[in-house]
């Protein structure tokens, strides 16, 4: 089966480096995109199918048919059957997270450095970066880096249609994310930057709209 990870924004797809209307009359633009995907699954009745531990999933796309096209994942060896729908978790499982990249192989996402925050002892579970055009005047003004991490955020997300696997058969599924509903009540500009573990709110709100921001087609 093939997933496509789509990142869209307001329901069209989503170009970096692109303006965007955001709240208040203000315009903005993305520069990186990128999230961990952990314990991808499908769900058969009790049981899971598991397709992919951990896979990081960059959305950072300047170009416009890549940005359509999404970021894909082959997998095979799929057992033939209809599933009951889909499973996966957005960050780094706790068992996994209270590693350092160091534990990992260079093969392994998790053996990246720049996903790892030394001072939550936590990976970085989504880097959401850009710029805030906080004026209203078409002049982008203000960086902002929103990165999520810490166990108490880890989120688990879970998707009901029947998906079928057909035996010679390739199975298309999209999995479609919208930042304009991850960053609904997000105050970019009061909090552009996140580096404080006890100050969590802001990125509390961002994962909270990750279930809502979430759409599968097949």
């Amino acid at each position: 089966m093939t997933i496509h990870f789509k990142a869209v924004y307001d329901g069209q797809p989503l170009q970096t480096f692109t303006t965007h209307p955001f709240e208040n009359g203000q315009q903005i633009e993305f520069t990186h995109l990128s999230m961990f995907v952990a314990d991808l699954a499908l769900t058969h009745q009790s049981s899971l199918e598991v397709l992919d531990d951990i896979e990081l999933i960059d959305l950072s796309f300047e170009n416009l048919a890549s940005a359509e096209e999404g970021y894909t994942l082959e997998l095979t060896g799929v057992p033939a059957r209809t599933y009951d729908g889909i499973t996966f978790g957005i960050g780094v499982p706790p068992d996994l997270n209270e590693k350092v990249p160091a534990d990992f192989p260079s093969s392994n996402p998790l053996s990246k450095t720049s996903y790892y925050w030394v001072g939550w002892s936590s990976y970085i579970f989504q880097k959401t970066e850009g710029k805030l055009d906080t004026l209203g005047n078409s002049d982008p003004d203000l960086s902002f880096a929103i990165h999520t991490g810490s166990d108490a955020l880890y989120t688990t997300l879970e998707g009901d249609p029947a998906i079928t696997i057909q035996d010679g058969k390739n199975t298309n599924i999209d999995i479609v994310i919208d930042y304009k509903k991850i960053l609904q009540g997000v105050d970019i500009k009061a909090s552009p930057q996140n580096h404080n573990p006890n100050d969590i709110a802001t990125i509390t709100i961002l994962v909270n709209n990750l279930p809502n921001a979430f759409s599968l087609f097949q």
